[in-house]
């Protein structure tokens, strides 16, 4: 029969190895979708490119625009290479060298894209965030009344908030 430690030193080696297998599993799971994010990131930059190409065959070919767009959808397309060919692990460390470096770079980046972000879900909203009719302390304007001069409707905002005393 065995001992107590036997089976507790074999159940921790169970157990270690069970980990070890999930551990892996994992990891290579999350490689294999960072992996197809990066495939995701390289088609886009590559249709980017390829829309720089076309706005580039729109000019005349000797004018600086075009060239100017050329040298754009060049480098664009560059960076898609590289994206399809570089290592996600590798592409994950230097972004996180690069954010530890300048931590004021990531954060600004950071505040940019929560603004745009903002930006760009305020222009989405068809009504306006505020209208005047919501405000308690807002006074009708004199063109709301039946007429200009209406004399029946001549109490202050101080007598509105005292129940209709003009009294302070």
């Amino acid at each position: 029969m065995s001992s107590p430690s036997d089976v507790k030193s074999t159940l921790r080696a169970e157990a270690k190895e069970v980990g070890d297998r999930a551990k892996a599993t994992l990891a290579q799971e999350a490689n294999a979708r960072m992996d197809q994010a990066k495939d995701m990131a390289a088609d886009k930059t590559q249709e980017t490119a390829d829309a720089a190409d076309a706005a580039a065959a729109q000019f005349d070919p000797a004018s600086p625009q075009a060239e100017a767009m050329q040298h754009v959808a060049d480098h664009i397309e560059g960076v898609a290479s590289q994206l399809r060919h570089a290592d996600v692990t590798k592409l994950a460390s230097q972004a996180s060298d690069v954010i530890r470096r300048n931590p004021l770079l990531f954060i600004g980046g950071a505040a940019v894209a929560g603004f745009a972000a903002a930006r760009f879900l305020k222009a989405r909203d068809p009504q306006p965030a505020h209208s005047g009719h919501d405000d308690p302390w807002g006074m009708p304007s004199p063109a709301k009344h039946n007429s200009p001069s209406d004399p029946s409707d001549h109490t202050t905002v101080m007598a509105k908030i005292n129940g209709g005393r003009d009294d302070a």
